[in-house]
């Protein structure tokens, strides 16, 4: 995570700042994520930066790692701030895919993964981005307005 940190020149993430960190260790592997993000005036979580860093032991292929963590991260932000879904007599509504709210190309943020040399086993790296998203992009939200966000996703004209 101090990797990170330093990569994304983290500020503290105390009240006002718009960044938040989380880490992960699964499949024999780490990763620690900061998340740079805001609520924009639409009230949308806006998230523009996530700065990753990488432990997966000995790395035998660094550009498909790279796209592993960077695919992982789109996939776990998509389904983190996808609209909630509406009910009706205890029955999903069907909407058109547009409406369902999954960010575009034009949203997707800037991605930075940092990966850390090792000479231990190769660890696994296959979802490792998933698990630390949902919890660096609330806890930069909460630095941000002191809002805790708690269950996902995070469609905040839901709640």
């Amino acid at each position: 995570i101090m990797t990170a940190t330093a990569i994304g020149r983290w500020d503290g993430g105390g009240p006002g700042s718009t960044l938040g960190l989380a880490c992960a260790s699964l499949y024999g592997s780490h990763i620690g994520l900061l998340a740079e993000a805001a609520i924009g005036p639409d009230q949308r979580i806006r998230v523009s930066r996530l700065v990753a860093a990488v432990d997966a032991g000995r790395i035998v292929n660094p550009g498909l790692v790279r796209q592993q963590i960077e695919g992982a991260l789109i996939w776990a932000l998509g389904q983190a701030t996808v609209r909630e879904p509406e009910w009706a007599a205890g029955m999903p509504r069907s909407r058109p895919i547009g409406a369902v709210g999954l960010p575009g190309i034009a949203r997707t943020p800037e991605i930075q993964v940092q990966l850390i040399p090792s000479h231990d086993a190769p660890g696994g790296v296959s979802g490792l981005g998933v698990p630390a998203l949902a919890p660096a992009l609330a806890n930069a939200i909460f630095a941000g307005t002191g809002r805790r966000l708690r269950s996902l996703p995070f469609d905040l004209m839901a709640a």
